[in-house]
Parts: C-alpha cells; structure tokens; sequence
C-alpha cells in the first residue's frame, strides 16, 4: 500500500539525518566525475572507445574488491571507513583538477586515477548500504535505502547541472574542485554519527574463512544467486549507456556540455521520483516484481533514447531512465539484505558490488559496438533490445524467485 503520510519517518533517527547528509554531500562526486572525465577525455581523444576504457576503469575495481570490501564491511567499523573513503575522493578530485589546470593530463593519468577512485567506491558502496541497514533496522530497510537513494540522486541534480555549466566558463577543473568539496562536507557530516552496535561475524575467523562463508552464501541461497545475476544483467546491458552520453550530448543533439549536465540532471529528478515511490512502498511485499518491471523498462527507455534526435524528447526519456535505474539499484540493495542474516549483510553486499565489476564488460563493448559501427544510437539500441528480449525470460523466472525471498529471509532469523 502506497503509505505517504510515512514518507520520511526514517528521518526521525538523527543518526540516520547525519547519515543522509553525508550521503547528499558526497554522493555529488559520481554524477560530477562522469560528467567531467567524460567530456576531458572526448575531448582529448574524440574516441567512443576511449570513453569506454575510463568508463571501465572506474568500474572494474569492484569486481576484483567487491568481495574484500563485504569482508571488510563486516568486520571494521563501517563509519570510520566511510571516513577515510571520503577523505581519498577528496584527494582524487583535487589531484584531477592540479593535472587538467596544470595542462599535463593525458590518457594515460586519467585512467590511472580513475583506477584508485573505482578501488574507493568499491569499498564505499559495501560499507554506506549496510551503514544505512545498521541506522535504520529492518523493518525500515526499504525505505532508509530509497531516503539514501534520494539524497544521493538530489546531489546529482545539482552536481551534474553545475559542472556542466562549470566546464564552459572556468574548465574541466573547477569541476573537481567542485567535486572534492563535496566529499569534505560529507567527511564533516559522518563525523558526527554514532557507532551503531551490530552483530558481526567472530573478530577472530580469518579472512579465507570469510570468504569460504560469503561463497556460501551465493551456493546455498537462490534468491542471492538469483539477485546477483539480476545484478550482472543491468550493469551490463544497463548502466553501461552512460559511456556514449558525451557523444550523443555533442554530436547527437548538439547541446554540448552544458546539455550533457542537464541530461545527467534529468536523469537524476527520474532517481529522486522513483526513491520517493519505493519509499512510500516500503512494505510492499511483491519488491522482487518491481524489480523485473524495472528492468524491462530500463530496456525501453534506452531503446527510445537511442531513436531521439530532439533535445526535449530525450531530456524527457532521461528522467525515465534515471528512475528505473535508480529503482533497480536500491531493490537490489533492500532484497540481498533481507535474504541473509544480519552479520552476513557487509559480504552480500560485498557480492552486489562484484556484480558492478561486470559494468566494464557493458562499457568496453558499447564503446566498440560504437566505434565499429560509427553510430552510437546504433549500439545503445542494441543493448536496451537486449534487456527488452531478456526481461520476458525474467518475468516468468521472477515468480518462483519471489516465492523463495521469504522463505529465506524468515530462516534467517529465526
């Protein structure tokens, strides 16, 4: 039932407050890092394949560190590694604006930075979801993940929009500048949150006897397992359009970066009107249905934006890609915290940030796709018909999963 009188009830945790600010002042950063990166190396290089490359380079990290992170998650203080994240997105904003002012950067440098930035947001999205679980319990999971949800996808608006006004009248730097302001105000914020006593795994066990216990999780779990390869599918096929977005800003609707900010912007109203509808549904029981349906929409929205030459039409399209993108992020994050044990939610989280580190595999393709064909419409296309045709596999095989959600989640705790 839709519940809106209890939109914000997780605000009345001043934890959770704390937390939320943290996440507004430096979820900013991401929108701004591919907004500016994007448009420096086109740039620099006037290649869809180059886009593809950065793109990848930010996302490959998780696949490798997805799993330390959850073990990491569980087993440190999840408040005081959010910290130190927070202080190394500072410094890899600050570090690309001295590079880009400094008139040196190549491809090569960004690449690299771009590495060491994907390794920290690798460790940060492990350790935020299950931050956000640890303030607000379970039975607002849902919705303290989608109030989350809203505060990062709010910054984005902002940051999105200005640094493409930024790169226009002071460079490609005054944008990470603007980014690495963010992280400081979101490293101030957590300061002031409270260590949330959890149950955690035996400080003892060792760390390969903690990834003996995460693989575990996905073998013996078929709503994990279920979940996680939902999980590959949209990165792959998804998230992946934002590598050719430079390109169609300035060769597809000839609105430049200015326009490339206002398209990531839209992208992020669509993520803040979805975050407030899951979080009025917070007791929703069907979530796994949502889910599919998001992922099917996901699939139109890129087919349509891929056949649009008018600037209006594809703002428009944007905010409906933005909200099934950010719809399937956070029931993703609700549905694999609630099908294990409260110790186990830093490693299954750990799992859902592996299944990040397949975005490369989405990126690199459709930057070759794009590049073989000379048409970026082309190879976004072909990537939403992708997610059309599977999503109808989905829609059956959905119903049976959804059957086990519960099950699971209820032997967890018993």
């Amino acid at each position: 039932m839709f519940r809106l009188g209890v939109l914000f009830q997780s605000f009345q945790s001043p934890d959770f407050r704390l937390l939320w600010l943290s996440s507004l002042a430096a979820s900013g950063g991401m929108l701004v890092q591919q907004v500016a990166v994007g448009w420096l190396v086109l740039e620099m290089t006037n290649s869809p394949f180059a886009l593809g490359i950065v793109a990848a380079a930010r996302m490959i990290p998780s696949f490798f560190l997805g799993m330390i992170a959850g073990v990491v998650a569980d087993r440190v203080d999840r408040r005081k590694l959010l910290l130190l994240i927070e202080v190394l997105g500072a410094g890899y904003s600050f570090a690309m604006a001295a590079i880009v002012a400094a008139g040196i950067a190549e491809l090569w440098q960004v690449v690299a930075l771009t590495l060491v930035y994907g390794c920290t947001r690798a460790f940060e999205w492990t350790a935020r979801q299950a931050l956000v679980y640890d303030v607000v319990g379970e039975t607002e999971a849902l919705r303290g993940m989608a109030l989350n949800g809203l505060a990062m996808r709010s910054m984005g608006v902002l940051g999105a929009v200005v640094s493409g006004a930024l790169i226009p009248a002071f460079g490609v730097q005054s944008s990470f500048i603007f980014m690495g302001i963010g992280y400081v105000v979101g490293a101030l914020a957590l300061m002031g949150v409270h260590t949330i006593p959890v149950q955690r795994s035996t400080p003892h066990a060792s760390v390969r006897s903690s990834f003996g216990h995460g693989m575990a999780l996905v073998r013996d779990n078929g709503a994990v397992r279920g979940l996680v390869m939902l999980s590959i599918l949209t990165e792959i096929f998804g998230f992946s359009y934002q590598t050719l977005m430079p390109i169609f800003a300035r060769d597809i609707l000839g609105v430049g970066a200015v326009g490339l900010g206002v398209l990531s912007g839209a992208r992020s109203i669509g993520a803040i009107l979805s975050t407030l509808v899951l979080a009025a549904l917070a007791h929703y029981q069907e979530k796994m249905r949502l889910l599919v349906g998001a992922f099917g929409l996901y699939g139109l929205f890129l087919v349509c934006f891929a056949a649009s030459t008018l600037f209006p039409l594809s703002l428009v399209i944007s905010v409906g890609i933005g909200a099934v993108a950010s719809a399937s992020d956070i029931l993703q994050q609700t549905l694999l915290q609630l099908n294990v044990p409260n110790e186990d939610r830093g490693r299954v989280m750990g799992y859902w940030v592996v299944s990040l580190g397949f975005g490369p595999i989405g990126h690199l393709e459709l930057g070759a796709l794009a590049a073989a064909t000379a048409s970026a419409p082309f190879a976004m296309g072909v990537n939403g018909s992708v997610m059309l045709a599977v999503f109808f596999a989905l829609a059956i095989a959905s119903r049976n999963l959804s059957r086990k959600g519960p099950q699971k989640v209820n032997t967890a705790r018993r």
